[in-house]
């Protein structure tokens, strides 16, 4: 997972990712949290770049067995413009 992160976000801030502990989803479904954290860009950052990661992520985790459904959070600083 930290490769797909890794090639997918390096150019747009991506400063690594936590996974917490395993959820739940609201139908009481077993997720992974992903935190994907993200360093202050002095440009905006295309939303376009977070278009099918959870798929791509989804794809790696199956690869790897885990069978949970990864719930993806992006974090940004809080000064980050993003583009549309």
């Amino acid at each position: 997972m930290e490769k797909v992160l890794r090639d997918r976000l390096s150019s747009d801030g991506f400063a690594g990712a936590e996974i917490r502990l395993p959820d739940r989803d609201f139908d009481g479904d077993p997720i992974l949290v992903v935190d994907v954290n993200y360093r202050f860009l002095d440009r905006p950052i295309s939303s376009k770049v977070t278009f099918s990661l959870t798929t791509e992520i989804r794809k790696a985790l199956m690869a790897l067995g885990e069978s949970r459904f990864p719930q993806v959070r992006h974090r940004f600083n809080e000064q980050q413009k993003i583009a549309r």
